[in-house]
Order: C-alpha cells, then sequence, then structure tokens
C-alpha cells in the first residue's frame, strides 16, 4: 500500500465521519461506545450555536480602596545576583553527570597522586582536585610512573577514557568520589 492509497483511505474515514455527526443529543446517545458517544457529543455542541448570555444584575456600587503609598526606591529588595561558576567548580563537578544532569566539561587534565606500574581494572586513581577514578578497561597495562599527569575525557555513550601523559594508550575508568 502507498502513500497515495493510505491518503484516500484517511480522507474517505474522516469524511465518513463527519457525514455521521449527530444532529440530537438523542443519536448521541444511542451509541454503545463510550470514546465514539463522547466524541459525539464534542461533535455536537461544537457545531450548535452558543446560547445567548443573560445580562448580569446590577452589582451595588463598591467603595473604592484607599491607594496604597509607593514603596520607596531603598525599600525595595535588591535582584539577586547571578552565580558565578568558577572553573575549579566545572572540574570538581566532571563525571558527576549521573548525579547531576547538567552539562559541564568535555575533558579535564589533572595528576594522579602515587606511584603507579600496572594499570588494571579495580585500580583506583585519586587525582590532586581531589576526584577518584576507577579503571574499568579489561585490558591491563605497564607503566611505571609516578605522579603522572593524566587526561579524562568524555567517551561514547556517557563513558569516561582516562590518557596518561607519555603513554600511548587509554583506559575506559568511571569515577567513584
Amino acid at each position: 500500500m502507498n502513500i497515495k492509497h493510505i491518503c484516500i483511505l484517511f480522507g474517505i474515514t474522516a469524511w465518513a465521519n463527519f457525514a455521521t455527526a449527530a444532529s440530537t443529543p438523542e443519536d448521541c446517545a444511542a451509541i454503545t461506545d463510550d470514546a465514539k458517544r463522547l466524541a459525539c457529543y464534542d461533535q455536537f455542541l461544537k457545531n450548535r450555536p452558543a446560547p445567548a448570555k443573560p445580562e448580569p444584575a446590577a452589582q451595588p456600587a463598591k467603595p473604592a480602596e484607599p491607594a496604597k503609598p509607593a514603596m520607596p526606591e531603598q525599600a525595595q529588595k535588591p535582584a539577586p545576583k547571578a552565580e558565578v561558576v568558577s572553573k575549579k567548580d566545572k572540574v570538581d563537578e566532571f563525571g558527576s553527570e549521573r548525579i547531576k544532569e547538567e552539562e559541564t566539561l568535555d575533558k579535564i587534565t589533572a595528576t594522579a597522586l602515587g606511584e603507579f606500574a600496572e594499570w588494571e581494572k579495580g585500580l583506583k586513581i585519586q587525582l590532586d582536585n581531589g576526584q577518584v577514578w576507577e579503571i574499568t578497561d579489561l585490558r591491563p597495562g605497564y607503566y611505571k610512573v609516578t605522579n603522572p599527569t593524566v587526561t579524562i575525557e568524555k567517551g561514547f555513550m556517557g563513558s569516561y577514557n582516562m590518557n596518561v601523559k607519555g603513554r600511548n594508550k587509554s583506559y575506559r575508568v568511571i569515577r567513584v568520589e
């Protein structure tokens, strides 16, 4: 069935529904399907002219309220200041997107604290900014280094990859703290 046939079928269905619009509420009451009956009443009331509204009765005049004195400019509250987000705050939030849904940096560079030799799954890496990352990659590697500079960047579908300076390999990591 092609688009032409679908359009023709849709047009015939719409015309049939319009042609069978109820002319009285009794016609709608005779329909057994609840949804169709409700649609019939809606169509019936939509096509019916609105009844003339009666004019409201005259209300007694209310006494005018005294005008309120204008507040002096000094008494008005100042507008709240916009929060300034520093780069340190963004670095602190990097990798915690699962906790907060706000977009932050695409990568960070920091120093991993300690001596490292074997880079394998389960290794927890403390960074100088206070974050702790864990390697989840199944491919281990050997690279002996003390306090290396690492770059952690966003990967595919919410993953993170850590690159160690001086090493041509990246490790998949997750933030644990």
